[in-house]
């Protein structure tokens, strides 16, 4: 699993360039090498600000969109000072043919929900028990699904009672008599259901909309705490439920689809302990402002609202502003966020809110220089280089929007 839990240190280092106004401090240069080459009046002075204040607020991430996702979440993980995380799984189940026909007397033989693992991972895993049940309403694939939503199901539980406990094993394939699958959780089904669906109507399986009807789709939960939560493939088609039969002439299987066309959405529940209990506890408590300490993280976790007060201050009597050159963030993580098996992330994201009140990117995702956010072992820090924006900052252009700090993959993975 991985997590990201740093210590802000809490400024940011501006490399400031400005013309040659001197109204703004700028200073000229002490020597004459190269001066023939470039007009006077183009020369451009250089001003080192070491830091300026960043005000910080670990917020909770409370409406992140999390449909037409690629991966699949589904398991349960402890996070050391944040707390608990449970991961569930929506999606439609697509027919892979249309006009069905199961042949003369068809019997169920078994019925299979095989999720193929990406081979990541969250927590140290163990044998884990699941619920399958069906959902009560319709998913549409144009609709926004968000990570807090509560899908309603009928109840009826999917899962053999003779299950059990299954190994989580995401990076051993699967032997199944003399056959062998790339690394899939398979979680049996009832046979009795596989019965049902080999019994429906040839109409249900005329058409997609028609199989929705009776099927509208499932939902995957952990029924273990703590026991880890390993990443599914949910967009290539090869996470399928898989039906076993056979009629009066011949054995075989067909197979249901999480396919790029199912609707489909993670979900996610939280139970903050530490500094971040506040955010349970008290409804009306929308933040936790830390002073030395900021949490970030993905499953639909925490965000940090990044502020720098002070930045209206380079503004000269004219309203004129400098030109930034460089403006870097360092965000410093502490050294236990890389203890295994839950260490932080490679990449941060700085995010700007929209008019919409949405996160996208900053002015500097088009700028020569890379926002960057990569974590430099060597300065043991989180690096951004947000020049553009704290331009735009200056100048006020951005008056009334926030920017916040948000884990690269925050839909999913435990991170």
């Amino acid at each position: 699993m991985k997590r990201t839990d740093f210590r802000i240190h809490p400024t940011v280092s501006l490399f400031l360039g400005c013309f040659l106004a001197l109204t703004l401090g700028c200073t000229k240069p002490t020597t004459e090498i190269g001066l023939g080459l470039q007009p006077a009046s183009e020369l451009l002075d250089v001003v080192v600000i070491d830091t300026v204040t960043v005000e910080l607020a670990t917020l909770r991430e409370d409406s992140l969109r999390t449909d037409r996702l690629s991966t699949g979440l589904v398991g349960s993980v402890y996070v050391p000072r944040f707390g608990q995380v449970r991961a569930s799984l929506a999606t439609q189940l697509r027919l892979s043919a249309t006009d069905l026909n199961f042949g003369e007397n068809p019997v169920a033989d078994s019925l299979f929900l095989q999720l193929r693992y990406t081979g990541d991972f969250y927590g140290r895993l163990s044998p884990s028990s699941f619920s399958v049940q069906p959902l009560a309403d319709n998913l549409s694939f144009d609709s926004a699904y968000y990570s807090s939503w509560t899908p309603q199901t009928t109840g009826d539980e999917w899962v053999s009672p003779w299950a059990g406990a299954i190994d989580l094993r995401p990076a051993d394939e699967l032997i199944l008599g003399e056959d062998t699958l790339p690394p899939t959780l398979r979680i049996p089904l009832r046979t009795d259901l596989g019965q049902t669906l080999v019994g429906l109507d040839s109409s249900t399986y005329d058409e997609n909309a028609s199989w929705f009807d009776v099927v509208p789709g499932i939902l995957v939960q952990p029924l273990d705490v703590r026991h880890g939560a390993p990443a599914f493939d949910i967009n290539s088609g090869l996470s399928v439920m898989r039906l076993h039969y056979h009629n009066d002439t011949d054995t075989s299987f067909y197979d249901f689809l999480i396919s790029p066309l199912s609707a489909r959405m993670n979900l996610f529940e939280h139970v903050f302990e530490g500094d971040l209990a506040v955010l349970d506890v008290d409804e009306s408590v929308e933040e936790w402002a830390g002073t030395e300490r900021a949490y970030v993280l993905s499953a639909s976790g925490t965000k940090v609202r990044l502020r720098f007060p002070h930045l209206a201050a380079f503004q000269d009597s004219l309203m004129d502003v400098p030109t930034v050159l460089k403006a870097e963030l360092v965000l410093p993580a502490e050294p236990e966020s890389f203890d295994k098996p839950i260490p932080a992330p490679d990449r941060l994201f700085v995010l700007l809110e929209n008019a919409e009140g949405n996160l996208s990117e900053t002015p500097d995702e088009g700028a020569p220089i890379p926002v960057d956010g990569t974590y430099d072992a060597t300065r043991k820090s989180y690096v951004f280089n947000l020049s553009s924006t704290v331009q735009a900052l200056m100048k006020g252009e951005l008056d009334g929007r926030e920017l916040y700090l948000v884990s690269s993959r925050r839909g999913i993975s435990v991170s």
